[in-house]
């Protein structure tokens, strides 16, 4: 997520209005099977990352009411923790090695309930919900969640927010080496769930 602000100069010196603007940027990440959440907060930790959030996540996804997100790979997420609401739209996922890059807008909200039922006034139905703990970190450049996912288990995500995906996937690689992640988890947590349940 990138915050631009556009500045409107009459004269110099003289600010007529200005506008933030929330501007898609290209989400890239991978997902791996944890060898153990403890290890991985260990090594973090001695790799001198700092730790930015702890927090539980309720994530609500919705079908599209004449499209199959299944098919077309996109995905709109209610986002829901103890410090806000957050609505996403992912689109498609661009074919990349070992990492997932795909656009992603998101709009902060208020009031979950009432976002939700404008969603669902609009034709899109509930999916799924997907529950996690998540603590994350900064590394470098790269976000480390280190995730426990109710159904799921224990998981790592590196991510970077990014308008160049191509230069994310040699950030990935060293950062996986130094944390001992093997197991490479190309599906989302949604995909994870659903496959569980037939």
């Amino acid at each position: 997520m990138v915050w631009v602000r556009l500045d409107v100069l009459l004269a110099p010196g003289t600010l007529i209005y200005w506008q933030e603007l929330q501007v898609s940027v290209i989400e890239v990440e991978s997902k791996y099977r944890s060898p153990g959440n403890d290890k991985v907060e260990k090594a973090l930790v001695r790799l001198g990352a700092k730790k930015i959030a702890e927090e539980a996540m309720e994530d609500v996804y919705f079908s599209h009411p004449s499209r199959d997100f299944g098919k077309t790979d996109e995905a709109l997420r209610l986002r829901k923790r103890a410090d806000g609401v957050e609505l996403s739209y992912k689109g498609p996922r661009m074919k990349m090695e070992r990492v997932k890059a795909r656009e992603e807008i998101n709009l902060k909200i208020d009031d979950a309930l009432m976002a939700q039922r404008i969603i669902e006034r609009l034709g899109f139905t509930e999916v799924c919900t997907v529950k996690k703990n998540r603590r994350s970190y900064d590394l470098d450049k790269i976000r480390v969640d280190v995730d426990e996912v109710d159904g799921l288990g224990e998981f790592v995500e590196l991510e970077i927010l990014t308008e160049s995906p191509e230069r994310s996937e040699e950030l990935f690689e060293l950062a996986t080496k130094e944390l001992a992640l093997e197991k490479l988890e190309p599906k989302t947590y949604l995909e994870l769930i659903l496959e569980n349940k037939k």
